[in-house]
């Protein structure tokens, strides 16, 4: 059961084992708008691709009556569930000889929910992984099977750390089923008062809020992308004009360089100022200091280098994000 493009290095991977994939269910497609736009879920489209001969149904709702009597009729030993979009039924559960198997985007029992690779990029965490596990009604709190962990760049986004943990995590899979095959699975229970929550992203939480650290509004931009994204309203002090402008990506490199220039008079600056609008670069005070504005989108343009910004706005020191 899976929907979106975490799973799909996973269902490739089972694909090519020993196993056999009896059927993929994914979400039903609620827009009726064709092609492209439509926003085809990737594993609809792998269903074309190299799911083509596996039979592929999309019951409204997998937990119903009707949904409950497709999956007994598959007799299946193991169902495999990634970035589904649904928790499952106890009642669907059981159908399975040996229940349910789940790759989760975190070092469990961190970042449970519905964006765990977000959240962890958000609250600054170094290491990251996936987990392996079994499930259970009660949302990502199985018994961890399997996990896998490495440490991102800080250039890394959401969308290269998802794509990295989706090819570790594929093996690990095969590796669970082995084991249950063979009857030598092991498993640990997760320790439930160390569990923290990873909702969805909501819009309004990409507004840069300046007063935090250059590494944290990083972060921020790093957790943001493909979605939310960053961004503040840009107040002029020529005519106080306000303008949306999504930011991002942010640089620390080359501060220490230019830092003797914002020395004198910035400290009793509000952070969101503007330190700097020239060749050197858009530098934008913050909690700790200063964090350079790689590129910016002003609404309604595309996505420009920061200096094509400037030569094309009369952004000014003194201005102000906000």
């Amino acid at each position: 059961m899976a929907n979106g493009g975490f799973a799909l290095p996973s269902l490739q991977a089972i694909k090519e084992s020993r196993h056999e994939l009896v059927a993929l269910i994914a979400m039903p497609v609620r827009t009726k708008k064709k092609g492209d736009k439509a926003g085809i879920p990737p594993v609809r489209k792998a269903a074309e691709t190299f799911l083509s001969d596996t039979p592929l149904f999309d019951p409204e709702d997998v937990n119903s009556p009707e949904g409950v009597e497709l999956v007994r009729k598959l007799s299946a030993d193991v169902i495999f569930i990634c970035d589904f979009g649904k928790i499952l039924s106890k009642e669907v559960l059981t159908l399975a000889r040996y229940g349910g198997l789940n790759l989760h985007g975190s070092l469990l029992p961190k970042y449970r929910g519905a964006a765990p690779i977000n959240r962890s990029l958000q609250a600054g965490e170094r290491e990251v992984g996936v987990s392996v596990i079994f499930i259970e009604p009660k949302v990502d709190a199985g018994p961890v099977v399997k996990t896998a962990s490495y440490r991102p760049s800080l250039d890394d986004t959401a969308v290269e750390v998802e794509d990295y943990l989706a090819k570790v995590g594929a093996p690990l899979i095969v590796e669970a089923l082995d084991e249950i095959e063979t009857g030598t699975i092991k498993s640990l229970p997760q320790r439930h008062e160390q569990a923290t929550k990873a909702p969805k992203l909501r819009k309004e939480e990409g507004r840069i809020d300046w007063r935090k650290t250059s590494v944290e509004i990083i972060d921020q931009y790093r957790a943001f992308q493909p979605w939310p994204r960053t961004y503040a309203d840009w107040i002029s002090v020529s005519n106080s004009k306000e303008t949306r402008l999504i930011l991002g990506p942010f640089s620390l490199k080359d501060f220490h360089n230019v830092e003797y220039q914002f020395s004198e008079g910035t400290d009793s600056l509000e952070p969101g100022t503007v330190l700097s609008a020239t060749k050197d670069g858009l530098w934008v005070k913050t909690g700790d200091g200063a964090l350079r504005v790689v590129a910016v989108q002003p609404a309604g343009k595309k996505l420009q280098p920061a200096e094509a910004f400037i030569l094309g706005y009369p952004v000014q020191k003194g201005d102000v994000l906000k």
